[in-house]
């Protein structure tokens, strides 16, 4: 059961070297959260580390997968544990000190007129400075199909989002089928179709703190593969990304 109604989640994958620092800054910004650690199967020790965590302060949960699963799916099963767990807001975000968790207090703030808060990557010039090349052409590319194919022009590729629960129905949450990378413009544009009011919030990103991008060329492809498919869905079969109630009661 929750402890606070404002949950963190943090999937993890090898990442044992800095989730305690994570762990730190998040509690120090003195809002009242819960932190949820999801590891799958990392092979350097960070399930211990999350475990040890959970051992110690009641707030932190340790959640442990029996292997890769899928960014997407991981995502989905926080937001599906928040929910069992009686969270009413819901904070996503990357691991590797790539988001910043001082940033948190302004998604909160946001998310008091919307349902949806979502970092951007695209109003600060100094966002992208320390990234290299083709990280840069790879990330405007994606923002450029989407605003393409999707019709929406929100930053709808990265994991530093805010859900409010409380408004947002979990049936919608049911209509996603991504299990990768893919599940991030997926969720954006079905929650967008779907009529809760989103936001965003600039944001600076470092160059990658720690390790490399997880993403690989084969992601890449699905990514657009789909982006195509749910672009031709929304203008020809629009009813099959929206819910099958038409009550506004039903979202509440």
């Amino acid at each position: 059961m929750a402890k606070n109604d404002i949950l963190v989640f943090l999937p993890t994958y090898n990442e044992a070297g800095h989730v305690e620092e994570m762990r730190r800054r998040i509690q120090a910004i003195g809002a009242p959260v819960d932190i949820m650690f999801l590891d799958d199967n990392s092979t350097d020790g960070t399930g211990e580390v999350i475990d040890m965590f959970a051992a110690e302060d009641k707030t932190v949960l340790a959640v442990h997968r029996p292997g890769k699963e899928g960014i997407g799916g991981a995502h989905l099963e926080g937001i599906r544990r928040a929910y069992e767990g009686g969270y009413k807001i819901l904070v996503t975000m990357d691991s590797d000190l790539v988001h910043k968790p001082e940033d948190i207090p302004a998604f909160l703030a946001a998310s008091e007129n919307a349902d949806v808060v979502i970092g951007t990557r695209f109003e600060m010039k100094s966002s992208l400075d320390e990234w290299n090349l083709f990280r840069k052409v790879l990330t405007h590319l994606g923002h450029m199909l989407t605003r393409l194919l999707l019709r929406h022009n929100y930053d709808a590729t990265g994991a530093f989002r805010v859900y409010r629960l409380d408004r947002i129905d979990r049936r919608v949450f049911g209509l996603i089928q991504a299990r990768d990378y893919e599940f991030f413009f997926t969720s954006l544009t079905i929650l967008h179709l779907n009529g809760y009011p989103i936001t965003e919030i600039a944001i600076e990103l470092p160059g990658r703190v720690y390790g490399h991008s997880k993403m690989e060329l084969r992601h890449m492809a699905k990514s657009v593969l789909l982006m195509v498919t749910l672009g031709l869905k929304r203008v020809f079969a629009r009813h099959r990304l929206l819910l099958a109630s038409s009550d506004p009661a039903a979202k509440k």
